[in-house]
């Protein structure tokens, strides 16, 4: 993505301090933050009261920041607004009905963040924002997001007696998808027309995205 001639720092400082603390996923410190992003301590230490003050963040008896509740009311209007939820569940649910564990997710840094995660006996509606994140390195998801990753891809994973695939949603979005079945299930055999079928499914997925934007613009 490219920036404009004179990016505003203290924005974009914010913007990753703010999802640094959030995807740490519990209290932390000024100095942590300041260690983990290798910002100078005072700034960081400044823009985390910021944030505090306009109630992103909120600090703890020990002064450790955590999200706060305006971070709740931002994750729903971003959701709502991004169409991402409403344009994957239909397409994701074909999968999920012949037993197949589906996810829907984000890279962040080393981290894939989930917006939906649903195993084969759970609820896909209600799968939304609920699973935890996982290191990037680790997910068909984040091979798949990765900088110059595939298009689509699959794993096997002989220890769970498992295989994996997954396809990222277009080059814009960073949005990749994951579908995983029993290495002896009937669909996961010959594992090139699973991998197609996950590469088709994030092409709709696309699609759906862009019509609902499309419809919520005019």
């Amino acid at each position: 993505m490219a920036f404009p001639a004179q990016p505003n720092q203290s924005i974009i400082r914010g913007f990753i301090i703010l999802q640094e603390v959030i995807g740490l996923g519990r209290p932390s410190g000024s100095r942590e933050i300041s260690r983990l992003l290798n910002m100078e301590h005072s700034s960081v230490n400044r823009i985390l009261g910021t944030l505090a003050a306009t109630g992103f963040l909120v600090q703890d008896k020990d002064k450790k920041y955590l999200p706060g509740p305006h971070i709740h009311v931002l994750s729903a209007l971003s959701l709502n607004a991004s169409q991402v939820i409403p344009a994957s569940l239909p397409v994701l649910q074909s999968f999920h009905d012949f037993g197949a564990v589906v996810a829907l997710g984000s890279l962040w840094r080393e981290t894939v963040v989930y917006f939906l995660h649903a195993k084969a006996n759970q609820d896909l509606a209600h799968s939304v924002g609920v699973h935890e994140n996982y290191p990037a390195n680790k997910s068909i998801i984040g091979t798949v997001l990765a900088p110059g990753g595939p298009v689509s891809a699959y794993t096997d994973r002989p220890k769970l007696g498992e295989r994996a695939w997954g396809a990222r949603v277009s080059e814009s979005e960073n949005i990749g998808i994951a579908i995983v079945l029993p290495i002896d299930h009937p669909r996961a055999n010959p594992p090139h027309v699973m991998q197609q079928m996950a590469e088709d499914a994030a092409q709709e997925i696309h699609k759906n995205l862009l019509n609902r934007r499309w419809a919520s613009s005019t």
